[in-house]
């Protein structure tokens, strides 16, 4: 049995960034590792029910703004939640995972071994709820005002157009946090409330480095580094893909060059991890 720690709104302990939201819990319930409590973090959010899509963008986004060194939080449901929290430990910020039960009634079961993982590479485990807390799916969406309360931003990366994700979004607005999205196919109903949220002023983003630019935690002329280390063949596609999808065919054209020519140095570009595809034979940069 691991040692559960009380921390109290009065500790000094507690997270800076709790204090500030309305309706912040008088008291946390932690396992694991309390200095990521204060931490520079962002929450990453999303379908239960996921697409492979989703799960690898979730997982992606995680690992490379963790290797910025920033703790990514998320609610460790199935789905979105746990593709963050695995990319998180592959990165260096860790991550924290924040329940909606007793630390004691791990839920979902099925990610008790994830539970495990998070604790023993580092991370942090936290509920408002005492440790005997049984999990009761009602107290879940209120639980979002805290994974978004620790976040100097908030991910959605796919919601339907009613789901608990969005509830972190709205959560997210009142925080005055900043809010981003990944669109998704219009066809899709997990991407039906990623899409919304961009029509309501959701940053629209496609990579890492839209987020991490948002609070200026790359260099400014990191685009133009990039552009120097891209081979001579590829420099002219490069240019003409940006952060937004842009198909096959728009780049054949933009370019004045044979469409067979230009799958062949897309592939070895994206072999190369200088872009990436997107459904729909489109392609952004990474």
């Amino acid at each position: 049995m691991r040692e559960i720690k009380l921390i109290k709104n009065t500790d000094k302990e507690y997270p800076k960034r709790l204090l500030e939201i309305e309706n912040a819990p008088k008291e946390l319930y932690i396992i694991g590792n309390e200095k990521l409590l204060n931490k520079k973090s962002i929450a990453i959010v999303g379908a239960r029910n996921c697409t492979p899509y989703g799960a690898k963008c979730a997982k992606e986004f995680a690992e490379q703004i963790s290797n910025k060194n920033i703790c990514i939080v998320s609610g460790m449901a199935v789905g979105i939640d746990t593709f963050a929290h695995f990319g998180a430990l592959k990165g260096i910020g860790n991550t924290i995972a924040v329940l909606g039960c007793g630390l004691n009634n791990i839920y979902p079961q099925e990610n008790i071994e994830l539970f495990n993982k998070i604790i023993e590479n580092g991370g942090l485990i936290i509920s408002e709820y005492p440790p005997e807390t049984e999990a009761i799916l009602s107290k879940f969406p209120y639980r979002n005002r805290i994974i978004s309360g620790l976040s100097i931003g908030v991910l959605i990366v796919e919601a339907r157009r009613r789901s608990g994700s969005l509830v972190s979004a709205r959560y997210a607005k009142q925080q005055n946090k900043k809010l981003f999205s990944i669109p998704g196919n219009i066809n899709l109903k997990t991407s039906g409330g990623t899409n919304e949220l961009i029509k309501e002023g959701a940053k629209l983003v496609t990579c890492a480095n839209d987020i991490l630019t948002e609070f200026g935690l790359i260099a400014e002329n990191a685009e133009e580094e990039i552009e120097k280390s891209i081979e001579l063949e590829f420099l002219e596609i490069y240019n003409a893909i940006t952060y937004m999808p842009i198909s096959t065919n728009i780049i054949a054209k933009k370019c004045n060059l044979d469409i067979a020519q230009v799958n062949q140095k897309l592939l070895l570009m994206e072999l190369k991890g200088y872009i990436k595809s997107m459904p729909g034979d489109e392609y952004v940069r990474l």
